[in-house]
């Protein structure tokens, strides 16, 4: 016996906002930090701080007392560089930031003339934040697409393989990425809590999602092994999962997919574009996308 389905989803967003910071409000993260001499430990001011992440670059000045703050960029793994006249560049990557949530960097600059040797380090993210009451993982799209098999051969184009790649996270195998059932630390399917860009998206009478979990125009996954942050309006008592779309940025991008799979048929389209206004008062992403595909049941005939 042989089943296919056809889906097509249609992912938009647009924002135009008077108010930088509340245009971005709920889908957006925040690095503060602190720059200090090595040798006094005292704050360096005006040194220029730069943010860089494939989706966003941003730039500030640390004020007299050292101090620094981005309070909008989007999700995704940035790289924070500092420069200042008589001191050596310093940099930190693998700078997480997640949606509605705010990390700390510390950067300490060698002055120049003291100096007789450059370390780089890489500073692991953690996956424990302090202030929740469960711990945090947040997958973007790179490792998104590295887990695009753990949710099974009918969840390669949906979230749900990113959602199995969280620590306490379990799949009944099999299933066909339509209405996935999702369980967290031991919790039934109807204890998980489920929001889209932080609007809830569940049924009252079973708790059920009310809609399947696609990957189209997808920036972040987070994923809560615990009850649900203060910020959700979705009720939860085993975990969380919210999912981030895309935004558009300066300047503007498109790309397009395809994909042909054998023996198992299997065909994929895809094509995504965004962009926005230099000042990021104005963004904008669309994407659409389509698929057809059969699954083996028992053998290459389906037995």
């Amino acid at each position: 016996m042989k089943k296919s389905y056809v889906g097509l989803s249609i992912v938009a967003a647009m924002l135009v906002s008077a108010i930088p910071q509340a245009s971005l409000g709920g889908t957006t993260g925040a690095v503060r930090g602190r720059v200090t001499d090595s040798v006094t430990h005292a704050p360096v001011a005006d040194a220029t701080v730069t943010a860089v992440a494939a989706t966003q670059t941003a730039t500030t000045v640390t004020n007299g007392g050292g101090n620094f703050s981005f309070i909008s960029l989007g999700p995704d793994t940035y790289t924070i560089s500092v420069q200042k006249n008589g001191y050596d560049s310093a940099s930190q990557s693998g700078i997480s930031v997640y949606a509605d949530q705010s990390t700390n960097v510390s950067v300490s600059l060698h002055p120049t003339l003291k100096t007789i040797a450059q370390v780089q380090s890489r500073s692991a993210s953690s996956l424990v934040h302090s202030g929740t009451t469960s711990d945090v993982y947040s997958v973007n799209a790179a490792g998104q697409r590295a887990a695009t098999a753990l949710g099974g051969s009918g969840a390669l184009n949906q979230a749900y393989s990113a959602i199995a790649s969280a620590p306490g996270v379990s799949m009944p195998s099999g299933q066909q990425a339509w209405y996935q059932s999702v369980y967290i630390r031991g919790g039934d399917y109807d204890q998980v809590a489920y929001e889209f860009d932080g609007v809830p998206v569940i049924r009252e009478s079973d708790g059920a999602p009310i809609t399947t979990l696609a990957a189209l125009g997808q920036q972040e996954v987070q994923v809560y092994t615990g009850g649900t942050p203060a910020t959700s309006d979705s009720p939860g008592l085993a975990g969380y999962i919210n999912q981030v779309i895309k935004s558009g940025t300066y300047p503007g991008s498109g790309s397009a997919e395809v994909a042909v799979g054998g023996p198992t048929f299997y065909h994929f389209l895809k094509a995504e574009a965004g962009g926005a206004s230099p000042n990021r008062l104005f963004s904008y992403y669309v994407g659409t996308a389509g698929m057809n595909q059969t699954y083996r049941y028992g053998s290459q005939f389906n037995g």
